[in-house]
């Protein structure tokens, strides 16, 4: 069951990652370090400011999509929503206003009014995404996803290159992608909740689910990047852009591949919670956890092997040999995360206690500015890197220990060391591969690594994989 929807979600992570890939190959050569370093304190400044400000509406829209089963329960449903969703992008626009006017450096300013811009736009898109997720209509939600990523790429590098936009080059390509989704979109809501009305009533519940959501979310990108404004300080905004490069190669690559995993498993996990109580939850999650590790450990295994060729492949010469060091790290902790944000918060989501979920997630953030407040100084950009890995672990350990109380999540222990027995194998076998350098040894060693991870994985029969190569096999033989 899973699998099937994983093949329907597949082209929407590979259209994400093929931007992230090519943002970074295309924009640490188009900008120079410093003018990266501000494309990268924008992203995150919106990151914060839009989960703090909008998020809570997007995530209520997607969990009670579910339990909207009338049309004229879904019409009110997508009513209510869309009005939320128009006071909070004005919270948002206001919070932005205020970054921009604290900021000095121009380039930064530039590229915080051209990320407003797509304030107003975004939270209708997103909104209606995840009530497409919710509803299982997942050819909309990928087809809309690969316009979404490639789109913007595409046209903020053409700008990149073209005009003096600079770091705020992405943004405008971002913004001009959306403002057509936003329409396409927004017109099918408003057809799709014809007769429906603002439900006052609604509001409270949804303010009470979504918020908490919107905090620890806030939370964890403190934790992911939050730690790019102290590297400013500490360091400069040339850091801040070795560190962007390094980490939108790693982590985005592991979490792209865990975002796919949680977009097929998470509607089955609040199905099975929401028709069958919290006792069914355990089989489908056990599911889940097995087909997210079995997905993201040895990309995140790969990364780290393939770390010195990958750097000198896609990132500009000015920021390639400190990426490289900080790549096989951050692929760890992207893994973490990975299982932070798409596994053990579920329990939190599922049973609605978000809000214990967000109050958790304060220690793990707070550590990291005190721990990179110590590193930075002391040993430089690897204080960061090293501060993200051990606050992510403690988030995972946190969210677990308590998680177990809320919901019976599953884990395949068995299955998690088969993998990474058949991760140890593909790493033995790309260690022996001599270092040629470049595209070259890229090539040859992701290629081999992929031979013998699945071979492992099969040798090992990794969450059934032999009985299911087996059963296609047949499969393909009777047809014939």
């Amino acid at each position: 069951m899973i699998w099937r929807r994983l093949f329907g979600y597949f082209p929407a992570s590979l259209a994400g990652g093929l931007a992230s890939f090519g943002a970074v190959y295309a924009l640490t050569r188009l900008l120079s370090p410093a003018d990266y370093g501000f494309y990268a304190l924008a992203l995150t400044t919106m990151g914060i400011v839009y989960t703090l400000s909008v998020t809570w509406a997007e995530a209520a829209a997607y969990r009670f999509a579910g339990a909207a089963q009338t049309a004229a329960a879904r019409a009110d449903h997508i009513r209510t929503i869309m009005a939320l969703l128009a006071a909070s992008a004005g919270l948002a626009i206001a919070l932005m206003s205020c970054a921009i006017l604290i900021t000095t450096a121009p380039m930064l300013r530039m590229a915080l009014i051209s990320a407003m811009s797509t304030m107003v736009l975004t939270p209708l898109v997103n909104a209606a995404q995840e009530m497409n997720r919710a509803q299982h209509r997942v050819s909309r939600y990928s087809t809309l996803r690969v316009i979404q990523d490639l789109g913007a790429f595409a046209l903020g590098t053409f700008l990149a290159w073209q005009t003096g936009l600079g770091a705020a080059a992405p943004f405008v390509g971002l913004a001009s992608v959306l403002a057509l989704l936003a329409v396409i979109e927004g017109s099918r809501l408003w057809r799709e909740s014809h007769g429906g009305h603002f439900d006052a009533k609604r509001v409270r519940p949804y303010l009470a689910y979504g918020v908490p959501v919107a905090i620890a979310l806030t939370l964890n990108i403190a934790l992911d990047a939050g730690d790019r404004f102290l590297i400013a300080l500490f360091l400069g905004p040339e850091a801040v852009g070795v560190y962007a490069a390094g980490y939108g190669i790693a982590d985005k690559t592991v979490g792209l591949l865990c975002i796919w995993a949680a977009a097929a498993g998470g509607p089955m996990m609040m199905q099975a919670w929401e028709r069958e109580g919290p006792e069914a939850v355990r089989d489908v999650s056990a599911q889940v956890a097995r087909t997210l590790m079995m997905i993201a450990a040895p990309a995140a295994t790969g990364l780290a092997l393939v770390a010195q060729p990958l750097a000198e492949v896609m990132i500009g010469g000015e920021m390639r040999a400190q990426a490289a060091q900080i790549i096989p790290w951050i692929a760890l902790s992207g893994l973490i995360n990975g299982f932070v944000l798409h596994y053990v918060s579920e329990a939190f989501q599922l049973s609605h206690r978000t809000a214990l979920r967000a109050g958790l997630m304060v220690i793990p953030a707070v550590a990291n500015i005190a721990v990179n407040m110590v590193l930075l100084p002391w040993i430089g950009l690897m204080g960061a890197v090293y501060s993200t890995l051990a606050c992510y672990a403690l988030a995972l350990l946190l969210l677990a220990g308590v998680g177990r109380r809320l919901a019976p999540l599953g884990w395949p222990w068995v299955d998690f060391l088969r993998i990474g027995g058949a991760c140890a194998a593909m790493a033995i076998a790309v260690r022996m591969i001599p270092a040629i350098g470049g595209l070259s040894e890229l090539a040859l060693k992701a290629a081999i690594g992929a031979a013998v991870y699945a071979a492992a994985a099969l040798a090992f029969d990794v969450a059934g994989a032999r009985v299911a190569a087996q059963q296609f096999v047949l499969s393909r033989a009777h047809r014939i």
